[in-house]
């Protein structure tokens, strides 16, 4: 029994141990989940080490002071040590230091990430989806799509006695992107039953094949 075959009968199993949520939280579905929790883990430690860690090492740490990137690969080292110094009592004002850095930076990756990849390219395509052809398209991905950012933005106002509501307007929109939002994530999860399913009876199939007599 070679490889492919071992991975494609452990796929099977699988399948049918994340299909087995169907009948309620068990223990096949959590060895499911934990499964793919832990390969995803080591997955990404094996890929970190070999394609992020050593090649960082390779090109500039090694050689020493001699190598023009060691002070740029000795940064990160650096906001290492200031990290464990958040141990310390005494010496974790120091590690805040290296904190604001890692924070400070994510946040500006994460946000230009957002703009440049998200709300920019999704703001181009509602623009382009305006077109005599497609008007009620376009219609309704701009209603969809600006209903959506005022469901997720707290827009309320406080009244005298503190408590803090939304005006009328508001809320009519935010519940019109609440519904953008279920059907979403009701076409998502569909889409993704479905795929599970697909790739199930693939897998069926191939066995059955297999299996069958010449």
């Amino acid at each position: 029994m070679n490889i492919q075959l071992i991975a494609t009968y452990a796929a099977a199993v699988l399948t049918v141990m994340v299909f087995s949520y169907l009948l309620g939280d068990n223990f096949l579905y959590r060895l499911a989940v934990h499964l793919l929790v832990g390969a995803a883990a080591g997955y990404s430690l094996i890929v970190a080490v070999e394609s992020v860690i050593i090649p960082w090492v390779k090109l500039t740490l090694l050689g020493g002071f001699s190598n023009p990137n060691f002070v740029f690969g000795m940064l990160p080292v650096l906001i290492a040590v200031l990290l464990a110094l958040k141990i310390s009592p005494r010496l974790s004002r120091f590690g805040n230091i290296g904190l604001a850095f890692v924070l400070g930076v994510g946040s500006a990756v994460a946000i230009w990430g957002a703009v440049s990849g998200t709300l920019l390219p999704l703001a181009l395509d509602t623009a382009r989806s305006f077109t005599p052809a497609t008007v009620i398209d376009g219609f309704i991905t701009v209603v969809g799509t600006l209903s959506t950012l005022i469901y997720f933005t707290y827009l309320g106002v406080r009244r005298p006695s503190g408590e803090v509501t939304r005006l009328l307007p508001i809320q009519f929109v935010a519940r019109i992107g609440q519904g953008f939002i279920m059907v979403t994530l009701g076409a998502t999860y569909a889409l993704v039953i479905l795929s599970a399913l697909t790739i199930f009876t693939g897998v069926l199939v191939q066995r059955l094949l297999i299996l069958k007599p010449n």
